[in-house]
């Protein structure tokens, strides 16, 4: 994991007053900022941030009360995810001396990727949305058999933090289940059992995000250019996905990636890199 990592560098920002962790990599370009998905952590892009840091300034974060920025939320809804991350990117362009950036956020991290255009579509230059979060209503969703018991079955590691319940949550992931690292097995159970991580991570299930759900209304007012990319065998229906693209037409694309699942960006990351990387230099997919 690290040694993809290489030449990166680890640090602490202020994000609107919450100490944030962040890896950085790439000197020169226009900042990427990339955002994890429900309980995730920064590390989860260590497959992806080297190959897109020879054009941009890479930039991955750990969400609100996730990995290890600071637990200073109290309902760690999308509201409060996306006031942390705006603050997050503020800091970024900040930096950057940029004006605009562009944000890859999976799952609940494209939820809160694709508010944030709307909150500030003067900073949006494009959006890259990995199995994003939000298209769908809770009741929606779980009503597929499947995804209520990857539901049920992933959520044991906010239960009881060990390394079968948090391999058990990755291995709900992936495709091939047999593709679960060990490393990152590890890693994870040693954040989920940090003081308050349990709380923060149960806090976020539970939240009541249905006032910003992304509906098919939402999308026909979207103006920022963005790729929607999934995975081959995720849960998110591909109608779904289709449909959101279709209604921020002319802006909107979808790349399907083969033997994929909720994380194609990991299972997969020479595709994704590529069809990412082209997408950002302006092509289509």
């Amino acid at each position: 994991m690290w040694t993809d990592l290489l030449g990166a560098e680890v640090r602490w920002i202020d994000a609107g007053g919450v100490r944030t962790r962040v890896v950085s990599a790439g000197a020169h370009g226009p900042p990427l900022v990339l955002l994890h998905g429900r309980g995730g952590h920064l590390e989860t892009w260590h497959r992806n941030t080297s190959a897109w840091a020879g054009t941009h300034r890479v930039v991955a974060a750990d969400l609100l009360g996730h990995g290890c920025t600071e637990a200073a939320g109290s309902e760690y809804g999308v509201a409060e995810l996306l006031d942390h991350a705006t603050a997050l990117i503020d800091t970024v362009l900040a930096e950057s001396g940029e004006k605009r950036a562009t944000v890859v956020g999976q799952s609940l991290g494209g939820w809160v990727a694709a508010w944030w255009s709307r909150r500030r579509p003067e900073q949006a230059r494009r959006l890259v949305l990995v199995e994003p979060a939000g298209l769908q209503a809770e009741a929606e969703r779980l009503a597929d058999p499947r995804v209520a018991a990857a539901y049920e079955h992933g959520g044991e590691a906010f239960k009881q933090v060990t390394t079968e319940t948090v391999r058990l949550r990755l291995r709900q992931l992936m495709d091939d289940e047999s593709t679960v690292d060990d490393e990152m097995v590890e890693l994870r159970r040693r954040l989920y059992a940090a003081d308050g991580a349990t709380a923060v991570h149960r806090a976020v299930r539970r939240a009541d995000n249905s006032r910003w759900l992304l509906t098919p209304e939402w999308w026909l007012e979207h103006r920022v250019p963005t790729l929607f990319i999934r995975g081959e065998n995720a849960h998110v229906p591909a109608a779904v996905v289709e449909r959101a693209a279709a209604n921020s037409s002319p802006v909107g694309q979808v790349y399907t990636v083969p033997a994929a699942k909720q994380w194609p960006h990991y299972e997969n990351p020479a595709v994704v890199n590529t069809e990412v990387a082209r997408f950002l230099n302006g092509g289509t997919s």
